[in-house]
């Protein structure tokens, strides 16, 4: 079978890709079965951009809705209001209380199908719908499992920077050493690069978690991190940028959604922007997957 032999020679140098040919292998992948990942990205992932589309179009069409969660944040920190919290952190909450439900549910199954898809492709076979769909929907649990735990820690990262946000100025200012306001940005900008790195690395992990908890059985939860933690030793660096070469994606199209929101939007335009969202979706789980081939030992494979 041509398939299985082509499958077999890329899994023998997988451990010797860099991004660019992660990145060269899942497009591939994405041509072999167009039809297959085409309806994984209409049915299990537009869920997602359409939900985040239409929290922007609710920010964009009611600009008091970042103010009053502004504000209700402000009163538990200060009665003056001297430490405001900036504008995207009410804008990220509202995005994550639209978009929740369809991460946990659509998403999570359009990443398991996607997943089954690249490993059946590694082991010869011939993507079939019903069965990868059927698998994919054991796997839900579990990915909900890794996804709880992610999470929370990226919570706890959130938490421990909010807090020293407001605490450190305060102290700051009560032994007059500076101003709460620039108290505020010092740790800030002391806090930021150390805390973008934290949350990017926690990101990485969780994107092969997500594909540890799909191929191996009884690896979710807790344990899927630590064991991507180990597996992607000395692979940190090709995963962020893979990470960063999905992240720009998302951005750019949202980016592109606000600024026709912005001019007047075309009714067919918004289909288009959710099927590119979707479809960078369907491209960032192919690449974890090929990811995961590419840390894990060729002789561990079968």
């Amino acid at each position: 079978m041509p398939l299985a032999r082509r499958s077999m020679q890329v899994l023998q140098s997988s451990h010797l890709m860099n991004t660019f040919q992660i990145l060269r292998e899942s497009i591939r992948i994405l041509q072999l079965h167009p039809s297959f990942f085409h309806s994984v990205s209409i049915f299990l992932f537009s869920p997602l951009p359409i939900s985040l589309f239409i929290s922007h179009f609710l920010l964009h069409s009611f600009p008091q809705i970042p103010s009053s969660m502004l504000k209700l944040t402000d009163h538990p920190v200060g009665q003056t209001g001297e430490l405001p919290l900036p504008k995207l952190l009410p804008k990220t909450i509202a995005h994550v209380i639209m978009c929740l439900p369809s991460v946990i549910t659509f998403s999570l199954l359009g990443r398991a199908a996607t997943i089954q898809a690249v490993s059946d492709n590694y082991n010869g076979i011939v993507p079939d719908r019903r069965r990868i769909f059927i698998r994919s929907g054991l796997s839900w649990v579990k990915l909900v499992h890794t996804s709880f735990w992610e999470f929370i820690i990226i919570l706890s990262l959130f938490g421990v920077l909010i807090t020293c946000l407001f605490t450190v100025p305060n102290i700051l200012f009560a032994f007059g050493v500076c101003s709460k306001i620039l108290g505020f940005w010092g740790v800030l900008g002391f806090l930021g690069i150390p805390f973008c790195l934290a949350f990017a690395h926690v990101t990485v992990l969780g994107s092969l978690a997500r594909v540890l908890s799909v191929l191996e059985c009884g690896c979710f939860g807790l344990e899927s991190l630590m064991k991507a933690r180990k597996l992607m030793k000395g692979r940190r660096q090709t995963a962020l940028v893979i990470t960063l070469v999905s992240n720009v994606g998302f951005r750019l199209i949202e980016c592109l959604f606000e600024f026709r929101m912005c001019k007047g939007m075309s009714l067919w335009e918004g289909p288009v922007l959710v099927s590119m969202y979707s479809m960078v979706l369907v491209l960032d789980t192919v690449m974890a997957a090929v990811f995961y081939y590419a840390c894990k030992p060729w002789d561990s494979m079968f």
